[in-house]
């Protein structure tokens, strides 16, 4: 990648603020192939940028300014909730994106950039689900339906097109030569599907107590599908993982497999490491260059013993010390977690999706740095932000296969258009038609889509090599 541009910035702000209007113009710049060096508005020669209350004071055509409102700064120290009906939209290519702060035509990118990129909705507002993530139908993409349209990448988009009226030439991130990144990541939850509660369930639960309330008929199916299955001897979660390899290797790609590496609750399933199975698979991803991270247990996130305990048992049993992490059950709480992570030495996250919903989370499709809203600092953690996960489709959303397909495609052309990284999340049931049916065709419809848009295929790691 080549060295990114610098760019001469001034920030003019409240001591409180600062930090945050910082953070958010490096996250803007790193997309565009820039950094800031921070200077005085005296030092504002050639193409710059400012941002502060005075834009008049330093205008000239090589300085974009944007203007600082002195409400903006009020609004974060009072840590209130976004107010929608303040909202403004800005309309590109007959699309609108939610801007937060400051006009149509006097826009305050930076402020914007900074709510969505450091979690500001989540850290100010109480709803949590049973599991303690923040729910999407609290989220201010829920009630504008705004969550498959990155609004910070937009952002960026309108602050490069300024820039380069100022004269300074973007140097967009290439991925392999490509335009932008796809990443297929994988959660192991599970080594095997006929475990004793399995058996139990689709032997008894199912057709003889009828839990799911079907009828005669359809239990009846149902149990001799799971009869013929179990007794080919060959165990369909098994099958997957390799299958998902070969699937990705076919299109000339990468991925990334997170493993559990310990349960300690009703949600965790304990497999083992050590077994002939999982070491010869472990072997395989690393000889096909395959990317191996950590699935942390469901009570891991708040639990910085946990966190490091596991990172030890994987870095063990695959000779690899984990770089990468995503939560079970995607449980993250932005107060916690990140600095657990941090100090259990993992480099890069990929937790920050929507459990029900496919979209942006955070506004963007691009890698960020995290940041600890408390400490009022940047972390040196960077996540790769999960845009879908296929449950959230078939088991949420009730999509069949050729919607959620739809689905998949519209994010990877979102992903193209502004250039940044899709990620998206399969489990080791595809192919289980009894269970599944149809979430292994969309794996591999997804796959054939984003190779079609010319995207490189890679992990996780990877794909933050190229860009940071």
């Amino acid at each position: 990648m080549p060295q990114p541009l610098v760019l001469p910035c001034c920030v003019e702000a409240p001591p409180a603020y600062a930090p945050k209007a910082c953070y958010a113009i490096r996250a803007l710049l790193r997309g565009l192939g820039a950094e800031p060096r921070w200077v005085d508005r005296a030092y504002l020669m050639g193409p710059a940028l400012y941002y502060g209350p005075e834009p008049a004071a330093v205008a000239g055509p090589h300085t974009v300014a944007v203007r600082l409102d002195e409400a903006t700064p009020a609004f974060f120290a009072s840590e209130e909730p976004y107010a929608a009906e303040s909202v403004r939209w800005i309309e590109r290519e007959g699309e609108r994106y939610p801007l937060l702060f400051g006009d149509v035509g006097e826009e305050d990118l930076i402020a914007s950039a900074f709510f969505w990129l450091s979690g500001w909705q989540e850290h100010t507002g109480p709803a949590r689900d049973v599991h303690g993530r923040f729910p999407y139908e609290a989220s201010l993409q829920a009630l504008w339906g705004t969550a498959c349209d990155p609004a910070v990448d937009v952002y960026r988009v309108i602050l490069g097109e300024r820039l380069a009226r100022a004269g300074f030439v973007a140097i967009p991130t290439r991925w392999a030569g490509r335009n932008w990144a796809f990443c297929a990541t994988h959660d192991v939850d599970y080594l095997r599907k006929w475990r004793p509660g399995i058996v139990f369930r689709e032997m008894v639960e199912y057709p003889i107590l009828n839990r799911r309330g079907v009828g005669p008929a359809e239990r009846w199916a149902r149990l001799q599908a799971s009869v013929r299955q179990a007794a080919t001897g060959r165990d369909p979660f098994r099958a997957a993982l390799g299958r998902m390899v070969d699937v990705v290797l076919a299109h000339r790609g990468r991925a990334t497999y997170f493993f559990k590496a310990g349960a300690h609750g009703p949600h965790d399933v304990a497999y083992s490491l050590k077994g002939s199975f999982i070491q010869t698979f472990f072997a395989r991803l690393r000889r096909e260059g395959f990317e191996i991270g950590l699935h942390p247990s469901y009570h891991a996130h708040d639990h910085l013993g946990l966190m490091r305990e596991e990172r030890d048992r994987l870095a063990a049993a695959t000779a690899v010390r984990p770089a990468s992490v995503r939560q079970h059950y995607l449980r993250h709480e932005a107060a916690r977690t990140p600095a657990l992570q941090l100090d259990a030495g993992f480099e890069l996250d990929s937790t920050l999706g929507f459990s029900v919903h496919e979209g942006f989370r955070h506004a963007t499709c691009h890698p960020f740095t995290q940041f600890d809203i408390a400490a009022n600092t940047e972390l040196p953690l960077w996540e790769i932000p999960l845009c879908m996960m296929e449950a959230a489709l078939f088991n949420r959303r009730g999509l069949c296969v050729d919607e959620a397909v739809a689905v998949s495609r519209r994010l990877i052309y979102t992903c193209r258009r502004f250039g940044g990284v899709c990620v998206m999340l399969w489990h080791n049931t595809l192919w289980d038609e009894v269970e599944f049916p149809g979430w292994g065709r969309h794996f591999t419809d997804t796959l054939d889509a984003a190779v079609e848009a010319e995207g490189c295929l890679t992990s996780l790691h990877m794909a933050l090599d190229a860009y940071r």
